[in-house]
């Protein structure tokens, strides 16, 4: 066996199989084009579209890049248990296909309006932000069709006792191309213009639409197998009567909530909380954001392999008491380097939830019904997450604003207060994680036919 072979095997041996080596590619190009176009988009709105004639910025521009960040969300509240039905009845492997190539055309078309000087004319400022938010509508709505399709295929393609790892190594890529994309996105922008930076978001769609190709997907990942005649109403009332009926699904919604309504204070409040109560300047923001990050890469990479020695229910649940235990130390913290360990911490619990909570979903979930119940499971987490950075929002500025003092020795002020709040509404849903989930939960349930295994 030559070294090449050899390499080609270890790899293949990394990524669990020689199918999920190839998805697991695509999704980490397609993520680092993702994380730099997100960034790019809001810098350009910022620095170059809603600006004065006097260069200053214009008074709508922070309105404008909410627009950005709306234009995301609505597709994922309104389109995806809709999707999901399509997504049950259609190809997995072509509908990720499709939906790559839709969202690479979507960039182009972007390109043209860019204002580029490859092209002899220049769209007027209204132009250029309709199709911004047309562009990130149009390419969030086949999203909601690629990621369950995504998630449905992971199924297909890899054997039960390997799910847990599989999301393990999905969590990694997100995770480094979080981390990559920021720091390159404004040197592509300002250094080689926008046009360069939506082209290689572009690129990576083609590079992902190339990896999906080469994944040899089972029969058995092509259909629902419910031979029944297509009907949307009944197809869809089924997925939601499943996906709220069922008990591991209830559980998983009730903690994707109350999580979520946590967390989202960290989201909205963390620039406050590291200049009220840390005492330090806002640049180390991002230092806390970064040790956040290397402790969901770390994590992700330690529960990928944990997955297969320890019950995923059991991981599931300890993750997210332990989350809430290390936000209500946070809250409570003014050192930075105790900060730095518990964000670091943090990132571990916080990808330890991320990577069982696919096996989780995918074992309690029929195949032919996959696709409806994780439509329904994502915008449950984008509302409570909107939710929580609304009412966080409005409570550090206005019902808590008076509020400071001490209590057995401690600080209080209105940002830890909200912390310690989201703190206890995580611990909670992680007890009551705790006494639902039982370790027999992680046994797919029955579907039409048994998923094969492929190696």
């Amino acid at each position: 066996m030559d070294a090449k072979t050899s390499t080609r095997r270890s790899l293949s041996t990394l990524l669990i199989n020689r199918n999920y080596a190839f998805l697991w590619s695509g999704q980490a190009i397609s993520s680092l084009g993702d994380s730099i176009y997100d960034l790019t988009l809001i810098v350009w709105i910022a620095a170059a579209i809603a600006r004065q004639a006097n260069g200053q910025p214009a008074a709508w521009a922070p309105t404008a890049v909410s627009g950005v960040l709306i234009a995301v969300a609505l597709p994922s509240l309104f389109f995806g248990p809709l999707a999901g039905v399509f997504v049950d009845r259609w190809n997995k492997r072509q509908t990720m296909l499709w939906m790559d190539l839709l969202r690479m055309l979507l960039i182009v078309v972007l390109i043209l309006v860019s204002g580029t000087s490859w092209l002899p004319w220049r769209p007027p400022m209204a132009v250029q932000l309709g199709a911004i938010y047309v562009t990130v509508f149009l390419s969030s709505i086949c999203s909601q069709f690629f990621t369950p399709a995504r998630a449905a295929l992971i199924g297909d393609i890899v054997e039960k006792q390997q799910l847990g790892r599989a999301s393990g190594l999905a969590q990694v890529s997100q995770s480094i191309a979080m981390i990559m994309g920021p720091p390159l996105a404004a040197p592509v922008l300002f250094g080689f213009g926008v046009q360069w930076a939506l082209l290689f978001n572009a690129l990576t769609f083609l590079l992902s639409f190339l990896c999906v190709l080469r994944v040899q997907a089972p029969p058995a990942a092509s259909s629902s197998g419910s031979g029944k005649a297509p009907n949307f109403r009944r197809e869809f009332i089924e997925g939601i009567s499943y996906a709220f009926g069922n008990r591991v699904l209830q559980v998983l919604f009730v903690t994707i909530i109350v999580a979520s309504l946590g967390t989202g204070a960290v989201n909205a409040l963390m620039v406050f909380f590291v200049a009220q109560n840390l005492h330090i300047s806002l640049p180390y923001v991002g230092l806390l954001d970064g040790f956040f990050g290397g402790g969901v890469i770390f994590g992700a990479l330690l529960i990928s392999f944990l997955s297969s020695k320890f019950k995923i229910t059991r991981i599931f649940t300890s993750a997210i008491l332990g989350f809430g235990v290390l936000f209500f130390l946070l809250a409570r913290t003014t050192n930075l380097w105790i900060a730095l360990v518990i964000m670091l911490c943090l990132g571990v619990a916080q990808a330890a939830v991320n990577v069982t909570f696919v096996p989780l979903a995918l074992g309690a979930v029929p195949r032919e019904l996959v696709g409806r119940v994780l439509g329904t499971l994502n915008p449950v987490g984008t509302l409570a997450s909107l939710v929580s950075v609304s009412l966080s929002g409005y409570l550090a500025s206005n019902l808590f604003k008076g509020i400071h003092g001490t209590f057995l020795g401690f600080i209080i002020g209105p940002i830890d207060t909200i912390f310690t709040l989201a703190a206890l509404l995580i611990f909670v849903s992680g007890c009551y994680a705790l006494f639902r989930l039982s370790p027999s939960d992680v046994a797919p349930t029955a579907s039409a036919e048994p998923a094969p295994t492929v190696s």
